[in-house]
């Protein structure tokens, strides 16, 4: 009767040190460990950007496509399937079409959304006007999303 209580003991020591060895001690020197939810890629400049609303993200692609497309004569469909494997910038040299160009129609095009915007009453008057404002204070370069 003994001897089981003994076998069952010394197992249950043994388990109790192996877990003590296996979870007691500190982990080892590392980078801190972060999960990959707070974590954002640096930008090219080394500072941290902040994300993209997914909404904003999926209007932005679309309209690049719907710009795309009105330049280079291809259809909607098609400008997708060349966004997949190439960026803007291959697409607009391949078919002739300068920076200038894109960025100008891709303005035209926020525009006309600002102020369907407006119009619906999604944004105010006002809201509107300060986009607009801010749209015509950017800095000179071409406009390519990314």
């Amino acid at each position: 009767m003994k001897k089981p209580l003994i076998i069952i003991a010394m197992v249950l020591a043994g388990s109790i040190i192996f877990s003590i060895a296996a979870f007691g001690f500190d982990p080892h020197a590392g980078p801190p460990q972060m999960s990959a939810a707070n974590m954002a890629p640096p930008s090219n400049c080394g500072k941290m950007i902040p994300p993209v609303n997914p909404g904003i993200k999926l209007i932005s692609d679309y309209m690049q496509m719907n710009v795309l497309a009105e330049l280079t004569g291809l259809s909607q469909e098609n400008v997708r399937q060349l966004l997949i494997s190439s960026p803007p910038q291959a697409i607009l040299e391949a078919y002739g079409v300068s920076p200038e160009a894109f960025g100008s129609e891709m303005d035209k095009e926020t525009s006309k959304l600002v102020s369907q915007a407006a119009a619906s009453g999604l944004i105010t008057r006002k809201q509107a006007d300060e986009i607009q404002k801010k749209m015509s204070r950017k800095p000179e370069g071409p406009y390519l999303a990314k």
